[in-house]
């Protein structure tokens, strides 16, 4: 009980010293990460549109204390050690084994199947219609080493510079830098699930982003625009190509690894007892 009336107070100071706050470019600042007006009207906006919901002032009121309000109880879990709570602790590992086991079992099929570059280039040249897609984004991006230089990145694109000259100039990723920022026209189902929800909801002009991707990027983006009725490009259809190749393959080289693991790891199996009445 104590700790809950500790957090509520702690809330109600931050409500009181934000009203007192002279800075009119700040809606608040949490372990001293400032957040600003237009950083946080920004992902306001973008939960309106999110939800199908009308702005207003309560609206407002509402996402800046339950955005505050979700940072406050995770450093207070973390402080007080939920993540050690056995429950806790269980869906912590299990997501944990989950995305091992996802993502060991599509790097394997890949490279126990092999599919080679001009495998893939012929179905695809072949199957073209395949990648026909009825929306796609057209995304600038920068992505950058660093979380630092993401921010700073940021911020000089929040205030008006041009993302193809950043991205030309600073991106990390080559391709990026020699494409001027120009990434590709991404259709929904080849998205990153990190930025997906984000772009889908977005604006032509509007920027998101630092994330921290799979590629250990800290990626920017801006949506440039639509296409309709357009081709996946040959570089967004590829792993898409790559997954349809494994599966008409049958499951011959799978199995023959799997009972390559089997006898690796010494497990021992009696199949006799499966035949139960």
């Amino acid at each position: 009980m104590k700790t809950v009336l500790n957090f509520f107070i702690v809330l109600f100071l931050f409500f009181i010293s934000c009203n007192s706050t002279e800075n009119s470019n700040i809606v608040y600042v949490f372990k001293g990460e400032v957040t600003s007006v237009s950083d946080f009207k920004i992902r306001y906006n973008l939960w309106l549109r999110q939800n199908g919901l009308n702005d207003s002032g309560d609206l407002r009121k509402s996402f800046l204390f339950n955005e505050l309000s979700e940072k406050m109880l995770y450093e207070n879990g973390i402080k007080e050690g939920v993540e050690n709570i056995p429950e806790v602790r269980m869906k912590i590992e299990a997501f944990r084994k989950k995305t091992i086991i996802e993502f060991t079992k599509k790097r394997t099929r890949q490279e126990i199947y092999s599919i080679d570059d001009e495998a893939v280039r012929k179905f695809y040249s072949e199957n073209k219609d395949q990648f026909m897609r009825d929306k796609l984004y057209r995304l600038y991006s920068v992505r950058l080493d660093s979380k630092k230089d993401a921010d700073e990145i940021l911020n000089q694109l929040r205030n008006g510079a041009n993302i193809r000259m950043i991205s030309a100039r600073y991106s990390t990723d080559e391709t990026l830098s020699r494409n001027n920022g120009e990434w590709d026209l991404f259709s929904e189902d080849v998205m990153d699930e990190l930025w997906k929800k984000d772009i889908v909801s977005g604006l032509p002009g509007e920027i998101f982003g630092p994330y921290h991707d799979a590629d250990n990027y800290y990626t920017i983006i801006e949506i440039a625009g639509f296409a309709y009725k357009r081709h996946l490009s040959f570089n967004l259809a590829y792993p898409l190509i790559i997954e349809h190749l494994i599966n008409t393959q049958g499951s011959e080289k799978w199995d023959q690894y799997r009972d390559i693991m089997i006898k690796e790891y010494g497990a021992k199996i009696n199949t006799e007892n499966l035949n139960w009445e």
